[in-house]
């Protein structure tokens, strides 16, 4: 005798997370078990293989950082200090820069008990969209490169997720007057958002829509207010050591990073927006060359090693192009955005470079093949889910990032790397729809609205995320 299925509750009630969910719940330890797999076996049979473009541009900066020289510009940019910081304590206490690889391990199964988490909150009545999350970060092939390879993304993303996660749950902590931890999880948020600042400069812009989430459903709340307050004077406090020790340093205003200007050149010049990802950018040194001779030079903004005026001249000089051509500008937009979306990653340029020697060419295939399915079903499930079954502040506060990020993407340069971040938090939405595509269906029913915005947003994000789908094949101009 079966038993029909139960109705899902709808809450908006604040739920109780477990403190060490991986004790209680099988089904992560399971998935934690497998990310851990997944991770370390690479890490130990390639954890001494040669760094690769940026990545040794990391180890420079580290080794700067080791020596006592602070925070340096390289090749015209000035860089956020946080990852090359925490790499430059290896280097000055091992001579190792590259042992950080040993840290991202652990922090990547924190990231993926944090998606866990986030799932939980987003979907309070069916933990298997929790689980589902969990698994889908756990074998995630880009997840596990960038966690094996010297890049700051999982660092960054796991205190980006960290910091999502207290930022929901200090409201609810400050609604219910639960002693003072929701002012002090108020406060460890702004501590979190500062830090995202100090490891990426896009994140100064993305500290306005943390606080406009505080305050969502809640504005005429002076708690709410004083909320954001808190976070903005605990964030601003964070920040301002460095930012006041590079302006000094380097002779002009810095927040966290000087890279706009760079990104201009890259995006808003006479050739197309230029982009490093395997199959759709200048990768050859030549090719690189070839396209630079087509735009303005960037020479005449001065040396680089005269990293900050050489990046306000360049930032000048991008909007002085994009008054001029506001046309392909604008239709450039879609591409940069596509670049951004590209279902690849620099996982495909590595195995296509071979710098994973001894697999078998076969096995080589099957991981871009899957890696890019991976990146495609949590792009389009994700933006649906989000769409059909996101509630409250969190669903707010998602899709203010994502389209925060979307529209820097689009008004400059894009590479898959940045997108990496991003991924877990539509993971979260994808796994909603899967574990219960029933109630997916039965909102979109409820409210019609749901249905009209996923239909634009699909129309908008799979032509988008198809445009340079091909480019990971080495055949696929012959297609």
């Amino acid at each position: 005798m079966s038993s029909s299925p139960s109705k899902p509750e709808h809450t908006d009630g604040p739920v109780v997370l477990e403190r060490k969910p991986w004790l209680v719940d099988r089904v992560l330890r399971n998935a934690l078990v497998a990310a851990f797999l997944v991770r370390l076996i690479p890490l130990l049979v390639w954890m001494f293989d040669s760094c690769l473009r940026d990545e040794c541009t990391y180890v420079r900066l580290a080794f700067r950082f080791g020596e006592g020289e602070g925070m340096t510009g390289s090749a015209g940019w000035i860089w956020a200090p946080g990852y090359p910081f925490l790499m430059g304590l290896f280097a000055g206490t091992m001579g190792w820069p590259e042992g950080i690889k040993v840290i991202q391990l652990p922090v990547s199964l924190l990231a993926c008990v944090l998606v866990y988490q986030l799932a939980r909150l987003a979907f309070p009545e069916n933990r298997r969209a929790a689980r589902i999350a969990a698994w889908m970060y756990a074998v995630s092939p880009h997840m596990a490169f960038f966690a094996i390879r010297l890049w700051s993304e999982v660092l960054y993303g796991t205190i980006l997720l960290g910091g999502l996660l207290l930022l929901l749950r200090s409201r609810d902590d400050v609604d219910r007057a639960v002693d003072r931890a929701g002012w002090v999880k108020t406060a460890l948020v702004g501590l979190i958002g500062g830090i995202c600042v100090l490891f990426r400069g896009v994140a100064t812009y993305m500290l306005p829509i943390w606080m406009f989430s505080v305050l969502w459903g809640r504005w005429r709340e002076k708690k709410a207010w004083a909320q954001v307050c808190l976070l903005a004077v605990v964030a601003a406090s964070t920040v301002a050591p460095y930012s006041m020790y590079a302006s000094n340093k380097f002779e002009g205003r810095i927040v966290s990073d000087r890279t706009m200007g760079q990104m201009m050149w890259l995006g808003n010049n006479d050739f197309d927006p230029i982009t490093f990802d395997y199959g759709n950018g200048q990768l050859a040194r030549q090719a690189f060359k070839r396209t630079k001779k087509k735009g303005r030079s960037a020479s005449k903004c001065g040396k680089k090693t005269q990293a900050y005026t050489r990046d306000k001249c360049q930032t000048e000089a991008g909007f002085a192009w994009i008054k001029a051509n506001p046309e392909t500008f604008v239709r450039r937009m879609p591409m940069r955005v596509a670049q951004l979306l590209n279902p690849h990653s620099l996982l495909t340029r590595h195995l296509r470079w071979g710098r994973f020697p001894g697999m078998p060419q076969w096995f080589d295939e099957l991981i871009i093949l899957f890696g890019c399915l991976h990146s495609m079903g949590t792009m389009v499930l994700g933006a649906v889910g989000l769409a059909g079954r996101g509630r409250r502040s969190q669903a707010v506060l998602f899709s203010l990032i994502l389209l925060y990020h979307c529209a820097a993407i689009a008004a400059l340069a894009g590479l898959s790397r940045y997108r990496v971040p991003l991924e877990p938090l539509l993971m979260i939405y994808a796994a909603g729809v899967l574990a219960d595509p029933r109630a997916f269906f039965s909102q979109i029913m409820a409210e019609k609205w749901r249905g009209v915005v996923i239909v634009a947003g699909l129309c908008m994000l799979i032509p988008l995320v198809f445009w340079f789908l091909p480019a990971g094949w080495p055949w696929w101009r012959t297609w």
